[in-house]
């Protein structure tokens, strides 16, 4: 698809700064011309458009009923925004580098703050040193720059630091963009002598590798469950996890059977 002259016109007044530009019913944010950054339907504002995001949500499978969601990363806030609307009773907080694009949050329909959803401008990274533990049922990295994950959040500690502080029986889930050989480095020290376990799928329109921590031993039966979830789960949800179950590989030193 040809982009319209108008989005040149945006990007060059733009300075190096987060714009939104519009296209039909189509609303996108963009750090400049390489990459979309999140993309809303004007009309539907709450669907997940982009299939990562949905496979982000696959959270669900382990983890059906969380009380509270931290999200590293705002963007146009599709995620922050599909967990505020279908989990009335949990908690959203959701960390933000870029004072930019929290300005243009609006544009995005993200609600405002209230007594069970906060945006908050930090240092995802300096913020989750800080915390003492037991924070968020699930935490879901999302933070990029224009060239990709963040340096800041890509590294061991960050991630040691996030598993650190999750609840009991939380979930962290992390989308790697196109890197799955990150898991077997910095985040395979971060697991070091843990019972952590990692299981990641790939969407199938697009590069992004999404990853999920899970704590515990891997039983024999592990894909016929989740399967069975998923199928529930997208009757509810429509987010299509059951297509994303069968292409689940187990990373690290971890039992064969289990293994695609």
């Amino acid at each position: 698809m040809t982009i319209p002259s108008s989005f040149e016109l945006l990007l060059e007044q733009s300075g190096g700064q987060p714009f939104v530009f519009e296209h039909g019913d189509m609303r996108t944010l963009h750090f400049d011309h390489k990459y979309v950054q999140s993309a809303m339907s004007i009309a539907e504002p709450h669907k997940l458009l982009l299939s990562y995001t949905r496979a982000m949500m696959g959270f669900l499978l382990f983890h059906p009923a969380p009380r509270h969601i931290l999200l590293v990363g705002l963007g146009g806030g599709s995620l922050a925004k599909y967990c505020y609307r279908h989990f009335p009773d949990a908690r959203i907080t959701v960390l933000e580098l870029s004072a930019e694009v929290i300005a243009l949050r609006d544009h995005f329909m993200i609600p405002a703050d209230d007594q069970r959803f906060q945006v908050i401008h930090t240092d995802a990274a300096a913020y989750m040193q800080a915390q003492q533990g037991n924070i968020a049922d699930i935490i879901m990295l999302d933070g990029f720059s224009a060239d990709g994950p963040a340096e800041a959040l890509s590294t061991s500690g960050f991630y040691a630091a996030c598993l650190r502080n999750l609840a009991a029986g939380g979930i962290l889930v992390s989308n790697l963009w196109d890197r799955p050989d990150f898991l077997v480095q910095a985040i395979g020290q971060a697991l070091a002598a843990s019972d952590w376990r990692i299981w990641w799928c790939r969407t199938s329109d697009s590069h992004n590798c999404i990853a999920f921590f899970i704590k515990g031993s891997v039983t024999p039966l592990f894909r016929t469950m989740i399967l069975r979830r998923a199928k529930k789960l997208d009757a509810q949800f429509g987010l299509q996890l059951s297509e994303l179950v069968p292409s689940f590989q187990l990373v690290r030193d971890q039992p064969e059977e289990e293994s695609v």
